[in-house]
C-alpha cells in the first residue's frame, strides 16, 4: 500500500485524455520498464500518451539501448514539451528531486519506490517505499486492474529485467511482492532477449571503476569488515565489488556504495554464519530509505537528502564504517544449540495471551505431502521450514506465520470454520523449496494461504515469561541459515511449559498480543 495516503488505482489515470509519462532523467532500467507497464495499460485504454525522458544527456548505456530496441518500447528523449499535459506521471520519481527535469502539467501523479525526502506529495499517488523496484509496483497495480501481464511477453520481460537490474540480480528483493513478481514471470519472459541484455552490463571503464574501488577500499582489523566507495556507476557494479571483497579471507561483511541522482546505493555482501545481509541492510538504511535481500547477498538505497543530515561532516565511507562498528558491538548472539548458554526465562514476567482472532491452514489442505520443505513468504521475509503432513500454519496478528504440529496448535488454540480476513498490507504465501544454489532456493507455484484460512481463538490458559530487549539480540540455531533478530524493545519470550523454546516476538506484535499477569 501507498506508504503516504490512500492507495491510488490505475483506473483514476483514465479520467485524463492526454497524457505524459516521465521517467527520471538517464533512467534506468526500472524506470525505463515502470514507464512502459503504464504506456502499455494507456493506450490499451484508448488514451493519448507519451513516455518521455529529461536531463542533460541522452541514455546511452548499452543495455538499456538494447533494452529499448529489443522491447520496442517508445521513449523520447526531450528538453522542452510542446504542449501542456493533462496529466504528468512521474514512475520511478518525483517532479522536484534533481535529476527530473521540471515539466508543466495541470495535474501531477506520481508511482515510486524511493523514500520520502523533502518533496511534496502529489494528489495522486502510489509511493511503496519498502519494494525493491518501482516495476514491482506497476506489476501489483496492473494485476489490480485485471491486465494478465503474464499473457504478454514484452512486457512481462520488461518488467522482469527491470526487478532484475533494480535488485542487482534478484540479489536485493525487499519485499515479498519482488518475490512473487518474480516467481510469476520468470518463466513467461523471452529468455533469450533476457539473455543478452543481462551480458551486455559492464563498460570498460565500469571495470576501472570497479578496480578502483577495490584499490582504495577501507579495511576494519577488529571486526572484519571493509567499505569500499565506487565512482557514480550502474549499481549493478557495487554487486560485482562486493563479491570479490567477500572472497578476500580476512574479509567476513563487506559494503560497497557509490552517490547516484538523489541518493546513495549500496551493496552489502556477508560471509559471516551470525551476520545476516539482509538484516544487515535493514539496519543501515533504517530510518533514511530501503534495504533487502538474501541473507548472503543484500542491499539498499539511501534518500540523498536525509542522508546529508546525518552524516554531519562525515565522508559517506565514514558513515558506513560507524554504522557497521554501531552493529557489530551493540548486539548479543544466543547459539540456541549451545545448552547451557541458553538464557535463563524462569524469572521473567509473566504474560497470557488475548484471546484475538487469529487465523490457522492445515497444510495437508494445501496439497503438499508430507516431509515437505515450504518457502513461506510474508512481510517481514521468507522463511524455509520443514513440514509434515500434521503442521499446521498459525497466523499471528500481523499476519506473520508460526509453524506448529496440529498437536500443539489444539492444545493452545481452539479452531472456527469462519474464513480468516487479512487485513495487513501483504497475505501470506508458500512454495515447495527446492535447493538450487547458495544464495537461493527457488520452488514451483505459489500459492497464497488466504483461501483455506479461517479463525482461530486461542486458549484462555496460554502464557509465555517474556522480557523486554536492551540491546540488538541473535537467535542462532546450528545448520539453519536464517537467525533471528530483535532490536531494542521487542521481546524475548519462552513458552511456560517449556523454558528452553526461546523465540523473539516484535514490540508491535507483543503490544496486539499479550497482557501482563500480575505476580501473586
Amino acid at each position: 500500500m501507498g506508504k503516504e495516503g490512500r492507495k491510488m488505482k490505475l483506473e483514476e489515470l483514465l479520467q485524463f485524455d492526454d497524457i505524459i509519462i516521465q521517467c527520471h532523467d538517464d533512467p534506468d532500467a526500472d524506470a525505463i520498464a515502470s514507464g512502459y507497464g503504464i504506456l502499455t495499460y494507456l493506450r490499451r485504454k484508448g488514451k493519448n500518451v507519451r513516455l518521455i525522458y529529461g536531463g542533460r544527456n541522452r541514455m546511452q548505456k548499452s543495455n538499456l539501448v538494447l533494452m529499448v530496441e529489443l522491447l520496442d518500447i517508445q521513449i523520447d528523449y526531450v528538453t522542452e514539451l510542446d504542449r501542456i499535459p493533462e496529466l504528468l506521471l512521474t514512475v520511478d520519481c518525483r517532479q522536484g528531486e534533481r535529476n527530473v527535469q521540471k515539466f508543466g502539467c495541470r495535474a501531477l501523479a506520481a508511482i515510486d519506490h524511493h523514500k520520502v525526502g523533502r518533496v511534496a506529495a502529489c494528489a495522486m499517488q502510489e509511493i511503496r517505499d519498502n519494494y525493491g523496484a518501482c516495476a514491482t509496483i506497476v506489476w501489483d497495480m496492473l494485476c489490480d486492474a485485471g491486465v494478465e501481464v503474464e499473457e504478454d511477453e514484452t512486457l512481462a520481460t520488461a518488467l522482469y529485467y527491470g526487478l532484475f537490474m533494480d535488485t542487482n540480480r534478484m540479489q536485493e528483493l525487499a519485499h515479498p511482492k519482488d518475490r512473487d513478481m518474480r516467481s510469476r514471470l520468470e518463466f513467461r519472459c523471452s529468455r533469450s532477449i533476457l539473455f543478452q541484455l543481462q551480458n551486455n552490463n559492464l563498460s570498460l571503464e565500469e571495470m576501472r571503476i570497479a578496480a578502483d574501488a577495490l584499490s582504495d577500499c577501507d579495511y576494519y582489523r577488529e571486526d572484519r569488515f571493509a567499505v569500499a566507495q565506487a565512482r557514480q556507476c550502474d549499481p549493478n557494479i557495487l554487486g560485482i565489488i562486493g563479491d570479490l571483497m567477500i572472497e578476500v579471507d580476512a574479509i567476513r561483511v563487506c559494503v560497497a556504495c557509490c552517490r547516484q541522482p538523489g541518493g546513495v546505493k549500496f551493496s552489502v555482501r556477508s560471509g559471516a554464519w551470525e551476520t545476516q545481509a539482509n538484516q544487515l541492510a535493514q539496519y543501515l538504511a533504517e530510518g533514511l530509505g530501503n534495504g533487502g535481500g538474501h541473507a548472503r547477498k543484500a542491499g539498499g538505497f539511501l534518500n540523498g537528502g536525509l542522508l546529508e543530515e546525518t552524516l554531519a561532516g562525515r565522508s559517506l565511507r565514514q558513515f558506513f564504517a560507524g554504522k557497521l562498528e554501531e552493529y557489530f558491538n551493540d548486539q548479543d548472539l544466543i547459539f540456541m544449540d549451545g545448552g547451557e548458554g541458553l538464557p535463563d526465562m524462569a524469572g521473567a514476567d509473566l504474560y497470557r495471551k488475548k484471546q484475538i482472532a487469529m487465523g490457522y491452514v492445515y497444510v495437508r489442505d494445501m496439497g503438499y505431502p508430507s516431509e515437505t520443505r515450504l518457502r513461506i513468504r510474508m512481510l517481514e521475509g521468507d522463511r524455509i521450514e520443514p513440514v509434515r503432513e500434521d503442521t499446521v500454519l498459525i497466523l499471528g496478528a500481523e499476519s506473520e506465520v508460526y509453524v506448529n504440529s496440529k498437536a500443539y496448535f489444539l492444545a493452545h488454540n481452539i479452531p472456527k470454520e469462519e474464513p480468516y480476513v487479512f487485513r495487513e498490507e501483504y497475505i501470506p504465501a508458500v512454495a515447495e523449496a527446492v535447493q538450487a544454489e547458495m544464495e537461493e532456493d527457488v520452488g514451483g507455484e505459489v500459492r497464497s494461504v488466504k483461501d483455506l484460512a479461517r479463525i482461530c481463538v486461542v486458549r484462555s490458559d496460554s502464557c509465555i515469561r517474556a522480557r523486554q530487549l536492551k540491546r540488538r539480540t541473535k537467535l542462532l540455531w546450528a545448520g539453519k541459515e536464517e537467525c533471528m533478530e530483535g532490536a531494542p524493545g521487542d521481546w524475548l519470550a519462552a513458552r511456560e511449559e517449556d523454558l528452553s523454546d526461546i523465540y523473539i516476538i516484535k514490540r508491535r506484535i507483543f503490544e496486539k498480543t499479550y497482557t501482563k499477569e500480575e505476580r501473586p
